[in-house]
C-alpha cells in the first residue's frame, strides 16, 4: 500500500515540508498525485525503471536514474591496511561538512532545476555532520598532513553494511582516496557481515567504475521523481 512519509531533516534545511511516497507496486503509480499533501513543498518517489513512469500530467518530473550495487565481504578484506585512514571523532565535522558542501554535484537534489544549488549543497554539508555526529554506525577518515581529505559514512541495517555518504575533496580527487576509503570499511565489516551495499546515479561514470573495479555488481535501477509546485531556494 502507497504511503507519504514526511522528511523532518529535508525540511528543516528546506524550510518548507517534504516527503517521501512509498509503493509497493506499478499499480500505485497511477494515484502518485492523490497523495501529495498540500503543503508539500517538494515530494519525491523511487520506482523500479522495470514498473514505468507517472504521466506527464501527474506534475512528477524525472531527476535520476539509480543505480544500485551489491558486493560480497570476505576475509581476504581484512588484509587491508592504510596509515591515512582512522575512525571519525565529533571534531571531524566541521571538515567533513565542507567536503560534502563543495564536491557533490550528481545526488538528486543538485540534479533538479528546481531546487537551488545553495540548498543542495545544505542539505550535502548537514548529512555529512551527521554522519560523524551520530548518524553512521562507522564513518573513516582520511587524513594527510593534518588535513582531512575524505569520508566515507558506513550504516549496518539487516546484517548488511551500506555506504551512506562517500566523498573526496576538490583537487584530491582520482588520487585513490575513495578506493582506499571503501577498501577500509570492507577490511572493518568483513569479520562480522557478509554484504556491502552502495548506491550511485546511472550518469556518475568515475564512481561506477570505482564501485565496479572492487568488485560491486549492479543488482538494480530505479528512477527517482520530483513533485514541486514551485521552486524551491530559487528566487
Amino acid at each position: 500500500m502507497a504511503i507519504c512519509v514526511p522528511q523532518p531533516f529535508d525540511s528543516g534545511l528546506i524550510g518548507a515540508p517534504v516527503y517521501r511516497i512509498e509503493i509497493a507496486s506499478a499499480d500505485e503509480i497511477a494515484s502518485l498525485r492523490d497523495l501529495v499533501p498540500e503543503d508539500a513543498a517538494l515530494v519525491s518517489v523511487r520506482i523500479p525503471v522495470s514498473w514505468g513512469m507517472p504521466t506527464a500530467n501527474s506534475g512528477f518530473r524525472e531527476i535520476e536514474t539509480l543505480v544500485s550495487l551489491e558486493r560480497p565481504l570476505a576475509h581476504e578484506d581484512t588484509d587491508f591496511r592504510a596509515a591515512a585512514i582512522r575512525f571519525s571523532r565529533p571534531g571531524d565535522a566541521d571538515a567533513c561538512s565542507a567536503i560534502a558542501k563543495t564536491t557533490f554535484a550528481a545526488d538528486r537534489y543538485h540534479a533538479d532545476p528546481l531546487v537551488a544549488d545553495s540548498v543542495a549543497a545544505r542539505i550535502k554539508a548537514a548529512w555529512a555532520r551527521n554522519e560523524v555526529t551520530g548518524r553512521a554506525d562507522r564513518t573513516f577518515i582520511y587524513e594527510k598532513d593534518g588535513a582531512i581529505l575524505g569520508f566515507n559514512g558506513c550504516l549496518v541495517r539487516d546484517g548488511l553494511m551500506i555506504v551512506d555518504l562517500i566523498a573526496v575533496a576538490d583537487g584530491h580527487q582520482g588520487k585513490g582516496i575513495g578506493a582506499q576509503l571503501l577498501r577500509a570499511a570492507f577490511a572493518f565489516y568483513a569479520a562480522r557481515l557478509g554484504k556491502t551495499l552502495i548506491a550511485t546515479q546511472a550518469g556518475n561514470h568515475g564512481a561506477l567504475a570505482l564501485y565496479r573495479k572492487l568488485g560491486y555488481v549492479e543488482t538494480a535501477r530505479s528512477r527517482t521523481f520530483h513533485f514541486t509546485p514551485e521552486p524551491v531556494g530559487i528566487a
